[in-house]
């Protein structure tokens, strides 16, 4: 019998199809089972089948030959497999395909198959390469080599007795065999001789086939879903690592040619992972590297140029392109060094630096060149900060920020600087020598130095010049009058270029925090304009700002150190400031070694840079206050009341762990009842922090809108009352009272503005919603925003965040947010609070001054002329190379003329 084309394809395709039997009738498989029949086939050899059970099964040796088969093409055909039926002149009986003549599945035919269980092996035949589609066979995979090598183990052992004999005899006799079930029938068995098979391509192999060629066709999705399902058969098997290197390699061709280029070097890199000893992966590596390397380096951009030099180098350290491109970009770097060498023969130091600098970032410099860089580096060492802000920027915020104390700390140096602190605060002079008080304090002689070291920047001082200043700041016309300073001295006369005498008019309890003042000269050549403080030319300074962009900063020493010093010698000797808007980039710069300073550090990240191993965090010695001011030129504010209730409705705890330190724990910081820090002598030990009491706080609202109403009836009833009288009628106030509707009285809505920083933004954005919870009205103003300071009538609190060096002397300016000491700007507030303020200065001794101060910050959180809020430790952070910094510092760039960055 014959089969059409179309049953072919149908048969190909895997379609299922029925064969009549001799009765008409068929098996639930489309087959007629045949019991205990021999086939015969052409040549005379035969081939027995039989049913069998999984219990017992008898085999009889079948022979195979290369004819056609003609009852087994009837029974095959009838099954749902994938065969291919070639006529070749016998038109009358089906023939089994020759492997020449079978299609390999599609993709998706393989997915299916594996995936409805249908997998299936070839069995190619040595006499013709016919081949015959049966269900999987065992053991997989390598079947034939591995039942081989079973055999040749049998063969070299040695029973010990009959039943090992029998049991080594029986299993030889199964190897000569192989059997098989076919497609849709798994319980009728089929032995052919293994001598007579040529090859036995698995299911596996059929799809690893598939898959060249779709990584031909560049189909990679298809080829890895089809070595996917391989891997998961067959773990580690041979045959499928080459097609996972193909995968990668043409996955990244493709992806270098999409522009998707560290994709590619990804996958490069897996392949390296695989197979280092590919032989196409070296040859790839540099096809794909090298335009982005000649791209780098024409852009300039040798970090990364090194970085994909490295890429190549980490698989093949003498890789020809990386070895050419590293020749290269080294002897740029050389040539930049020279041409630094030379800048510093020339006593052309800073230049010579930056250069030095440009070679190093060209490519890192090894043996006699690192000396040479490292000697330039250090005659003039730069120090990289990076910063959020600058300073004296044109903001509405009406306070010094950060910035601004930053910036004043390096371009100017006061008589006296603070350098420690414990309850006390401890000052020291860079140009006093010494100063001895005499006559029980109301004297003091102050002596000069008349030298200076040669890592102090800041230059020497006369005595004329100091006096200069002192008479600056002691004229009541002139635009730097200090009424404080004026209160205390008398008198002063100079005695010799490095001596000056000061006499009081009342004994200070301390000299050094009174002359925390830069000395300054009058500079005008006009005599007919009075002097402003644009007239004033600073004499006491650290660093010089020589330079300035938007996003850059460069301060250079006022005094540079002297040539012929020993390297080991030399300072910091300028100082750029570099901005970035994005704290990730910040963060990226630092851990990179792209900065060398982070002057503020967020308190969650204290512990991340604390595990740094190139890092170093130190901890400031007086932590930041974060605190809400009063304006007290302000006519909103001044109800005791009011301020009270926007104090208790300050849920100060939990703003403190959720957003200022992000730490449930709150280990860097803590609630505070004081505008200083809590273990400073001037802190009341009695007084706590507010409490949180939302419905207190809502009836002292209440209680404050209550005498908005009671002073509004007053005025309206004496109104009334007068009108009455002029119309001669009598005036009952008390049903007058009884029918005046007030409710059109409300407390003004408030305007707060906000020191521009990411966590005080965020509590006061937090502490706007309790103060609308009790019904209060504020506007936020952001401190950042451009334009002129705000003046007394455009704010009624502020935000801030305040370092008290010496509550003696700068509670006063904090209250007042003025630091000229105005008497004037204590006005708005009761006597008794002025007068308190004003006799702090009269304190005739230490004891009697902390009690004062005991008094007032115990009034002050009674009437809450300021609102504590919490205190926070901050933390600097510095690259390990940067030396000579205080283990505590006080302020950001103290002692910065004594760091050192090393190489």
């Amino acid at each position: 019998m014959t089969r059409s084309d179309s049953d072919q394809r149908q048969l190909l395709h895997g379609g299922r199809t029925t064969t009549p039997s001799d009765n008409g009738k068929t098996n639930m498989n489309g087959v007629k089972p045949v019991l205990n029949q021999s086939m015969q086939f052409a040549g005379g050899e035969t081939v027995d089948r039989q049913k069998s059970s999984p219990r017992a099964r008898q085999h009889t040796s079948r022979h195979w030959c290369s004819s056609t088969v003609t009852a087994l093409a009837i029974l095959m055909a009838a099954l749902d497999v994938s065969l291919c039926f070639a006529l070749q002149d016998q038109p009358d009986r089906e023939v089994l395909p020759k492997l020449e003549d079978m299609q390999l599945p599609t993709a998706e035919e393989l997915i299916q198959a594996d995936l409805k269980n249908r997998e299936f092996d070839w069995i190619v035949l040595k006499s013709d390469g016919t081949v015959i589609v049966a269900n999987p066979v065992f053991p997989r995979p390598d079947t034939l080599k591995r039942r081989e090598e079973e055999r040749k183990i049998l063969e070299a052992t040695r029973p010990a007795n009959a039943n090992e004999r029998e049991q080594r005899s029986k299993r030889l006799n199964e190897l000569k065999s192989l059997i098989i079930t076919l497609p849709g029938d798994l319980v009728t068995e089929y032995t052919i001789p293994v001598n007579q098979i040529d090859q036995v391509i698995l299911f596996e192999d059929l799809m690893l086939q598939r898959v060249d060629q779709l990584l031909e066709e560049g189909r990679i999705r298809q080829a890895y879903d089809l070595l996917l399902s391989v891997e998961q058969e067959m773990p580690g098997w041979e045959s499928s690592a080459p097609r996972f290197e193909q995968l990668l390699l043409t996955e990244s061709e493709v992806k270098a040619k999409a522009g998707d280029i560290y994709a590619a070097l990804a996958l490069l890199d897996e392949l390296a992972a695989r197979n280092i000893d590919n032989p196409e992966l070296q040859p790839r590596f540099g096809q794909i590297v090298s335009p982005m390397i000649q791209a780098a380096f024409d852009q300039a951009d040798y970090g990364k140029a090194r970085f994909l030099i490295g890429r190549i180098e980490r698989h093949f350290p003498q890789h020809p392109i990386a070895q050419q491109w590293r020749k290269q970009i080294a002897d740029l770097a050389t040539a930049k060094l020279n041409e630094a060498v030379e800048f510093s023969r020339q006593k052309k130091h800073a230049e010579a630096a930056e250069l030095a600098r440009a070679a190093e970032a060209i490519w890192p410099l090894t043996g006699n060149a690192r000396v040479a860089y490292s000697q330039l580096i250090a005659r003039h060492q730069i120090l990289r900060v990076a910063v959020d802000a600058f300073g004296n920027q044109p903001i509405v915020f009406p306070a010094l920020l950060d910035a601004d104390t930053r910036h004043e700390e390096l371009v100017q140096v006061p008589l006296f600087e603070a350098t420690s602190v414990d309850e006390l605060t401890y000052f020291r002079s860079s140009f006093f020598e010494k100063w001895d008080p005499a006559d029980l304090g109301r004297e003091v002689v102050m002596t000069l130095r008349s030298t200076r070291p040669h890592w102090q920047s800041q230059p020497v001082l006369t005595a004329n010049q100091i006096a200069d200043t002192l008479s600056q700041r002691l004229d009541p016309q002139g635009p730097l009058f200090d009424p404080r300073l004026a209160s205390f001295v008398s008198e002063f006369s100079v005695r010799s270029p490095t001596e000056l005498k000061l006499s009081f008019s009342r004994v200070p309890l301390s000299i050094e925090s009174l002359l925390r003042f830069p000395v300054t000269m009058y500079s005008s050549t006009s005599s007919d304009t009075q002097p402003t403080d644009k007239d004033w030319t600073l004499l006491s300074t650290r660093f010089a700002l020589y330079s300035s962009g938007s996003n850059e900063r460069r301060y250079l020493r006022s005094v540079p150190e002297p040539d012929g010093l020993d390297n080991s010698q030399y300072h910091v000797a300028e100082i750029v400031e570099q901005k970035y808007t994005d704290r990730h980039q910040m963060m990226q710069a630092l851990l990179r070694g792209e900065v060398d300073f982070l002057p503020n550090v967020l308190p969650w990240e204290i512990d991340a840079f604390r595990a740094a191993n190139s890092l170093v965090a130190v901890r400031k010695a007086i932590p930041v206050t974060h605190v809400i001011t009063l304006n007290p030129m302000s006519q909103n504010i001044p109800n005791a009341q009011l301020r009270r209730a926007l104090s208790m409705a300050i849920d100060r705890p939990s703003i403190l762990s959720q957003i200022i330190l992000k730490d449930p724990k709150s280990r860097h910081g803590r609630v505070t009842s004081s505008a200083w820090r809590k273990d400073s002598y001037a802190t009341n030990p009695l007084e706590k922090a507010p409490p949180y009491d939302i419905r207190l706080a809502y009836a002292l609202k209440f209680a404050a809108e209550s005498q908005l109403k009671i002073a509004e009836m007053q005025v309206l009833e004496a109104a009334a009352k007068q009108k009455a009288k002029d119309a001669k009628e009598e005036f009952d106030a008390e049903t007058f009272r009884a029918n005046v509707k007030l409710d059109y009285i409300r407390l003004p809505a408030l305007k707060m503005v906000v020191e521009p920083t990411e966590d005080a933004l965020a509590a006061a954005e937090r502490i706007l919603v309790y103060w609308k919870k009790i019904g209060l009205e504020v506007q936020l103003i952001r401190g950042d925003e451009t334009g002129e300071p705000l003046g007394d009538q455009e704010w009624d609190l502020m935000y801030r965040r305040v370092r008290m060096e010496e509550p003696l002397l700068d509670l006063w300016p904090l209250v007042t947010n003025d630091p000229s000491f105005d008497v004037r700007r204590l006005d708005p507030f009761p006597d008794w609070m002025r007068q308190e303020l004003i006799n702090l200065d009269y304190a005739g001794s230490f004891v009697e001054a902390q009690n004062r101060l005991f008094t007032i910050h115990r009034h002050i959180a009674a009437q809450a002329f300021v609102i504590p809020l919490w205190e926070v430790d901050e933390y600097m952070v510095f690259q390990k190379s940067i030396t000579g910094f205080p283990d505590n510092p006080i302020s950001t760039y103290q002692n910065v003329e004594r760091w050192t960055v090393r190489p």
